[in-house]
């Protein structure tokens, strides 16, 4: 009789009968010992890599000049760079980054693009998911691993403690979480600063993209105030006024996690003024490293010091 109700509400289609999931095993963490690892974009903070022993990452921009070795000769010259792909990456654009993995070759990236990913998988380099793929549970880690022989993933920031917790980690899997970050809200291809700071052009032209670098912030009829961003070579953004700052995680979750990570990039920052670099990574390292009372000095040090943040997505998850 259930069925049959159920056969009549369901317009006289068959229901589709439930499928009962795996249970998936847990497997230990990649690397024994925890680690910062660190984002940059410009290559005057390439030598903040002396300053902590994790991975050093370069965000590389969503539009290249065509046939310009300008990013492949940079990280021939600086090998412990890894690339950082971004999420975006259309036509020529898309090429040129094909033609930057052939060339450089490198031993493991961070992409946010599944094509870049696709090709970096047939190069026999290795990848990791990056943050803006929002990997939300174990089936996707485990699809990712099992479709694009990814070797880790930067878990989102959407989810809660609890959430997190019950994540299954794949076999021989990195896992990642970022700890400090702008929060992106938008990207376009339209111009932002026509109808904010102003611009001489009446309509985006082809040099923009590549040539065009700049930042203010705006405030909304409620009072709410945001970034507006546009490096050279990226599309224009709008940013969150507060910046991810989540330091409850590391006592939370440490035994979790291979690597922990912040983003050191202007981007997103608007007209704030940028934090001091080198003491940044400094506390930051103390507090993923350290267990002692360095760890709390540090945690107190960087919420006195760090403006304008938030973790309220840790807070209240999914």
């Amino acid at each position: 009789m259930k069925k049959e109700v159920a056969f009549l509400l369901n317009g006289q289609l068959k229901p589709i009968v439930s499928v009962n999931l795996p249970t998936l095993e847990t497997h230990p963490k990649v690397l024994s010992k925890l680690k910062l690892c660190v984002l940059i974009s410009a290559v005057k903070d390439i030598h903040l890599h002396t300053f902590f022993d994790g991975d050093l990452y370069f965000k590389l921009p969503e539009s290249f000049k065509t046939n310009d070795n300008k990013y492949i000769d940079l990280f021939l010259q600086y090998s412990h760079l890894i690339p950082w792909f971004p999420a975006i990456l259309i036509g020529k654009d898309y090429q040129e980054a094909v033609r930057f993995l052939e060339e450089v070759k490198p031993k493991r990236i961070v992409s946010n693009n599944t094509g870049i990913a696709f090709i970096a998988n047939k190069l026999g380099i290795q990848w990791i998911a990056g943050p803006f793929l929002n990997t939300t549970n174990s089936y996707a880690l485990l699809s990712l691993q099992e479709e694009l022989n990814c070797s880790g993933a930067f878990i989102s920031n959407e989810l809660n403690a609890l959430q997190i917790r019950n994540i299954k980690r794949p076999k021989n899997f990195k896992l990642l979480y970022s700890i400090y970050h702008p929060i992106l809200m938008m990207t376009s291809r339209q111009c932002f600063f026509q109808q904010t700071v102003g611009c001489k052009k009446v309509a985006i032209e082809d040099g923009c993209m590549l040539k065009c670098e700049k930042s203010t912030t705006i405030i909304n009829i409620k009072g709410f105030t945001f970034a507006v961003d546009k490096q050279k070579g990226g599309y224009p953004s709008i940013y969150n006024n507060e910046q991810f700052f989540n330091t409850q995680i590391v006592e939370d979750l440490s035994s979790l996690f291979d690597e922990f990570f912040i983003d050191l990039t202007h981007i997103g920052m608007g007209d704030k003024e940028v934090p001091e670099k080198e003491n940044l990574i400094r506390l930051f390292n103390d507090l993923v490293i350290n267990k002692n009372s360095r760890r709390e000095d540090a945690k107190k040090e960087l919420e006195e010091g760090l403006h304008c943040t938030t973790d309220a997505q840790y807070i209240q998850g999914l």
